[in-house]
């Protein structure tokens, strides 16, 4: 007579319902590349070559259609 299988144990471990938000995207200058690269990761670091870059030259990332939308139209009353 085949064996049936039980169901899994219930997992005491709950999830959380907190979500963890990722790092805010930057834009910076690396030195080495000498590019505009927009980087993730805490300490930022170039995704080309992964040197480390100076907090100093880096700078909030905005999307241009936010950058439009932002700016006003001094045509408009």
């Amino acid at each position: 007579m085949p064996q049936k299988t039980a169901p899994p144990e219930a997992s005491r471990q709950h999830m959380t319902n907190d979500v963890t938000e990722p790092p805010p995207m930057r834009m910076g200058s690396c030195p080495y590349c000498e590019r505009a690269v927009l980087v993730y990761e805490e300490p930022p670091r170039c995704p080309l070559c992964a040197c480390p870059l100076e907090e100093t030259s880096m700078r909030p990332f905005v999307l241009p259609t936010e950058r439009v939308a932002e700016t006003p139209d001094p045509d408009r009353p």
